[in-house]
């Protein structure tokens, strides 16, 4: 099903790969804290949960949590198991592999299409984007850009895995705007 997405993806990997040697001792840290922040979400969970006691950020929080669920539901509820892509370093014969296991070898479990990892940070970061001052939100959209590289960098999902990452983050984010939109105005937040 994705075989046509295999050279963008192993050129993204290349990529990856290339800057991790070059630089990895000090840039494989840091991209390991950002990527592992980023498990069940919890970071923007957390920050939403956070931003909610304040008035200035409520209703952004209120859209943030609601993005998240929504992007959990379709990315770890259903998408992930109907699509049951394998993740890169399944193959042990694969380039990817051998990326992998150069990158430190990080495991998950699961399925690899679409990345829960991306999908959290973009419904996080553009309902941010979408509710805050546009002078300054765009930096909100840095969130997922971030958090999909550090996927791809430790090889545990494919380039393509994170772009639809971004499309159903992106999609939850704006479903949650018109959600909290019509309950704002029933419940004054």
């Amino acid at each position: 099903m994705f075989e046509f997405l295999l050279p963008f993806d192993l050129f993204m990997a290349r990529v990856a790969a290339g800057l991790r040697s070059s630089c990895g001792s000090v840039l494989t840290p840091v991209m390991k804290v950002i990527t592992l922040s980023g498990n069940i979400g919890a970071i923007f969970v957390i920050c939403a949960v956070v931003m909610l006691f304040f008035k200035s950020t409520r209703k952004a929080a209120v859209s943030a949590l609601v993005a998240l669920l929504f992007g959990l539901l379709f990315t770890n509820a259903i998408l992930k198991n109907v699509i049951a892509r394998e993740r890169p370093f399944a193959d042990a014969t694969s380039e990817f592999y051998s990326f992998w296991k150069a990158a430190g070898g990080l495991t998950e479990n699961g399925y690899s299409f679409p990345s829960g990892h991306t999908t959290a940070a973009t419904a996080f970061g553009v309902s941010l984007f979408i509710q805050k001052n546009k002078r300054y939100s765009w930096l909100f959209l840095l969130i997922p850009v971030v958090m999909g590289f550090t996927r791809i960098y430790f090889v545990v999902h494919y380039a393509s895995d994170v772009i639809g990452g971004f499309i159903i983050g992106g999609a939850a984010a704006t479903l949650s705007y018109f959600v909290v939109r019509a309950l704002s105005k029933r419940f004054h937040l």
